[in-house]
């Protein structure tokens, strides 16, 4: 497995539509979608070529919210990957299959519990 290169940055927003508009525009970020994620409205702003995904948090902070996300080279199926972690001693939080291609997602964390996101699917 090896890292091609940093996605995206995920954050929580207490204050959504203002941190939206922050990013969009002080940064000058362009808004790439808009849509939501288990009931929570996501928007993912595209800042040179990486993306901020910015989640509503008006309700309270998101699971799994802060976490980044990394493209990766790795296996076709996503149990051997799971499997080339574990040998590492790395436990995985959990594995989503992608349904707009073929990829998948791979959630871990590191040694000092930051949440990654580890995919083999395009940008979105």
């Amino acid at each position: 497995m090896k890292v091609l290169r940093f996605r995206s940055w995920n954050l929580n927003a207490d204050k959504f539509q203002d941190t939206v508009n922050f990013y969009r525009n002080v940064l000058g970020a362009d808004e790439r979608t808009f849509n939501q994620v288990n009931g929570v409205d996501v928007s993912r702003v595209a800042l040179g070529n990486m993306v901020v995904g910015v989640f509503d948090a008006e309700g309270g902070p998101r699971p799994g919210v802060p976490h980044h996300t990394f493209d990766i080279e790795g296996p076709e199926d996503p149990q051997d990957a799971v499997k080339e972690l574990e040998s590492q001693g790395i436990e995985v939080q959990g594995v989503r299959v992608h349904n707009e291609d073929s990829g998948y997602s791979i959630y871990v964390n590191d040694p000092s519990g930051n949440r990654l996101e580890l995919s083999t699917s395009p940008p979105a």
